[in-house]
């Protein structure tokens, strides 16, 4: 798939006073002359690739298939995967001459060692869901690694993005793992320092298998609080960071900082877990999704930056995508199909039907302010419909704890390079079930045969075109019986300085993970 390149424009609303934020220092390592200095949200939670694909663990580990500017490409494999006609053998060469930080040399046993791991239910990996359909790995020789599929699987190639620590390092549960803090990896960097709570420190190696890096450290500050990041980016603290799209656009054009804007499969909706009897009504579920205005929540959350959808399909990908299948923003209709369900207006202005109010939680995480902003917006738009909606500030851990029987402000996407990653967990009935060591998997339960079926038609079809016929027929099932409120698709809004000095700066479609490990630094170690 060829990335187009985008023209990147946007205009700023108001000025922010460019001053340092009270009470605050920049830790200042010694740098070397080639050196970034970036601000992250959130402080990462762990470093073992075998938790989550796509975050800062790329710049530790390399993966078999890794992102290009173009869509996948082979990274530590020789070419792509090749497979047997059927689709469930899939065979990997390997690269010569890769090494891990640790000086021990890469090969196939480390692949094997990698996969089976995740596929362990001791491991407790929360990407095992997504491996299931692997019956065994195996190294036919020290370069050369053999899957073997349970079915055939058309998007298989994008499995193979798992970074891969070095053999030893794996096996047990990953909550003690040494990679939570201690990566091992054959990527264009090391970690060097680790201030927990407040930086981290990344240096180039010199025996990188692709060549050292231009930019020899990366000193990342993790500052949660988006006014405090803008803040430090007017004073100078940091060279980048990724920001909301309101801010982002506010701070573009002041004091040398850009804004860059790159395209993903990232996604954000509602999730109506079927454990309330409130959700278990299509038609009720419909009406949500018909009262939701979500080109307004476009225009002022995103400020633009995104798209409506209806369905977890985005215009990322392509032929894939279904534009017509799309809920139009009509409260009439939505009020009518509430009425016909029995959920009549009550004299507090709030539906109810055999004395059960038509109200419930809604939970979004705290620090962001993209979920905050969209669960407010559909909190009101609900309100107009005589729905209340209690919205409800929480915590990661919380999150994981409630959102069996609570409504979520989800974040989708996952790997924007094969629809199959974008529903199959999300829709399809077999992930219905809750799972404490895979909580978003399938958040509203949602359960429907005729998705199931064609999700299953959709892997096992090699001809592309036929595969997005397959998808495109899916999101009108969708809308016919939404399994949630999906509301926009978010292009990712970075702000940043300096970088018209390296080369290449390029744009790339994004997964649901975004910070600093993405935007206009995701291909940092190449460039020059």
């Amino acid at each position: 798939m060829r990335i187009p390149t985008l023209l990147v424009a946007a205009v700023t609303v108001f000025t922010v006073t460019a001053c340092q934020a009270s009470g605050t220092t920049s830790p200042q390592p010694a740098e070397p002359e080639t050196a970034l200095r970036l601000a992250e949200t959130n402080e990462y939670e762990t470093l073992n690739p075998l938790e989550y694909t796509f975050s800062i663990t790329s710049k530790f580990y390399d993966s078999l298939v890794a992102v290009g500017g173009d869509g996948l490409e082979p990274e530590l494999a020789t070419e792509m995967p090749v497979s047997n006609a059927d689709l469930t053998e899939w065979t990997v060469h390997l690269r010569d001459g890769v090494t891990f930080s640790d000086g021990s040399a890469f090969d196939a046993d480390d692949v094997v060692a990698a996969y089976q791991a995740v596929l362990d239910p001791a491991t407790a990996s929360p990407l095992r869901g997504n491996y299931e359909l692997v019956n065994s790995v195996r190294a036919s020789d020290s370069s050369t690694v053999v899957f073997d599929l349970a079915t055939p699987y058309a998007g298989f190639p994008v499995l193979l993005t798992l970074g891969i620590p070095a053999a030893e390092t794996v096996g047990g549960s990953i909550l003690d793992s040494p990679l939570a803090r201690e990566p091992v990896g054959t990527g264009p960097y090391t970690l060097t320092n680790w201030q927990q709570g407040t930086s981290m420190t990344l240096t180039a190696r010199d025996d990188y298998w692709a060549g050292k890096p231009l930019i020899e450290q990366i000193y990342i500050g993790f500052v949660s609080d988006e006014n405090a990041r803008a803040q430090r980016l007017l004073s100078g603290d940091f060279d980048g960071a990724q920001l909301s799209p309101l801010v982002a656009n506010q701070l573009n054009g002041q004091q040398g900082l850009e804004i860059f804007v790159n395209p993903s499969g990232d996604y954000r909706g509602i999730t109506l877990p079927e454990s309330q009897p409130i959700f278990q009504d299509p038609n009720v579920r419909i009406a949500l999704n018909l009262g939701t205005d979500r080109q307004t929540m476009v225009d002022g959350i995103l400020a633009g930056h995104g798209q409506a959808i209806s369905t977890p399909i985005t215009p990322s990908f392509g032929e894939a995508y279904d534009p017509d299948a799309a809920f139009g923003y009509d409260p009439q209709q939505a009020a009518a199909l509430l009425d016909a369900a029995g959920w009549t207006l009550g004299s507090d202005g709030v539906r109810g039907k055999d004395g059960v109010r038509f109200s419930f939680e809604l939970m979004y995480f705290a620090e962001d302010t993209v979920r905050r902003d969209l669960a407010q917006a559909f909190a009101s738009d609900m309100a107009k419909l005589g729905i209340e909606v209690q919205l409800l500030a929480v915590d990661r851990p919380q999150a994981k704890q409630k959102i069996e029987t609570t409504a979520f402000v989800f974040g989708g996407g996952d790997v924007p390079y094969d629809p199959d990653t974008q529903l199959y967990t999300t829709v399809h009935s077999s992930f219905a079930a809750f799972d404490p060591d895979d909580p978003y998997s399938n958040a509203s339960q949602y359960r429907n045969p005729a998705v199931d079926a064609l999700l299953d038609q959709a892997r096992r079809e090699a001809d592309p075109n036929l595969r997005n016929a397959d998808y495109r027929q899916l999101q009108t099932l969708l809308i016919a019986d939404p399994a949630s409120v999906t509301v926009f698709a978010l292009d990712h809004t970075y702000v940043a300085r300096g970088l018209d000095q390296y080369s290449p700066i390029e744009h790339v479609v994004e997964p649901h993970e975004h910070g600093i490990a993405w935007g206009p630094w995701w291909n940092v170690a190449s460039w020059r």
